[in-house]
């Protein structure tokens, strides 16, 4: 049996090849107590397969995937994206709204000498300047509309017509501007909760104001008694199979009603009472 000789410290290790210097190895575990399951093999080197390691590649030439950032980090540089967007379009915006804007305001610039002005009386949820603009009349006349409601408007009216005062506000200030309408359109009501408007209706009727709505079944549908008086007059003449109408009752006041009502009520009781009586 050949003798085996002592191995000098100073010479490498026969059968293991070379490697690169790792780390400084740590203890291993004792030479009768077995390996812990996934602990690293001793000297800290990684080996490789699907054994399962969860160990980490801390050299530096290794491909690990880096870390995630900070979620606060994360959280800033959204905000940012989403700030420098909103700039963007915020900027977008009010450069297409002052393009809109300086249009208008080109567009609005009538010649006073070939232009019909058309007063339209309703409130701003509708803009009727769109729809008259480009409108020529005789070809050569634009229109010009001019928009307000009843309360914005004050009138003065003689044989040679109406001149019709409203109020605009003017970069914060209230402005009284005064014309002479030559044509109107009635889009809002006459009467509104605790508001007549019958005297601006007058004075467009009194000043001939030429009207796109006859300005006289306007009057006349204010009052429902006075609309139902002239049905009952065609009734009379065309009769009832040709012209039916569902049967109502005028009352001057509340008063006449309540005590028709009262009067009523106590003879149907008499009659009701007398009957049981009786039988």
């Amino acid at each position: 049996m050949a003798t085996m000789g002592r191995q000098d410290s100073s010479s490498p290790y026969q059968g293991v090849p070379d490697r690169p210097l790792q780390s400084q190895p740590t203890a291993g575990p004792p030479p009768n107590q077995p390996p812990v399951p996934g602990a690293p093999p001793a000297g800290g080197q990684i080996v490789g397969g699907t054994s399962g390691d969860l160990s980490l590649n801390l050299r530096p030439g290794s491909r690990t995937t880096s870390a995630p950032s900070s979620p606060a980090k994360t959280r800033e540089s959204l905000l940012q994206r989403v700030q420098s967007l909103t700039g963007a379009a915020r900027e977008q915006g009010a450069s297409i709204l002052g393009a809109a804007v300086g249009g208008t305001s080109r567009s609005s610039s009538y010649n006073k000498d070939r232009c019909f002005t058309l007063l339209v009386i309703d409130d701003q949820n509708t803009d009727w300047s769109k729809y008259f603009r480009g409108r020529r009349l005789h070809g050569d006349y634009e229109i010009r509309v001019e928009q307000a409601e009843f309360r914005e408007l004050s009138l003065t009216a003689n044989e040679t017509g109406a001149t019709v005062s409203m109020a605009v506000f003017r970069n914060g200030t209230k402005v009284i501007r005064s014309f002479k309408p030559d044509f109107v359109l009635v889009r809002q009501n006459l009467r509104d909760a605790g508001e007549d408007h019958k005297n601006i209706l007058l004075g467009l009727m009194y000043g001939s104001v030429p009207s796109v709505n006859n300005l006289t079944a306007i009057y006349n549908f204010q009052d429902k008694p006075w609309v139902f008086a002239h049905l009952i007059g065609l009734q009379r003449r065309l009769g009832k199979d040709n012209f039916p109408l569902i049967e109502q009752t005028f009352y001057p006041n509340h008063r006449e009603m309540v005590s028709l009502f009262i009067y009523f009520f106590t003879h149907y009781i008499n009659i009701f009472f007398f009957n049981n009586t009786t039988h």
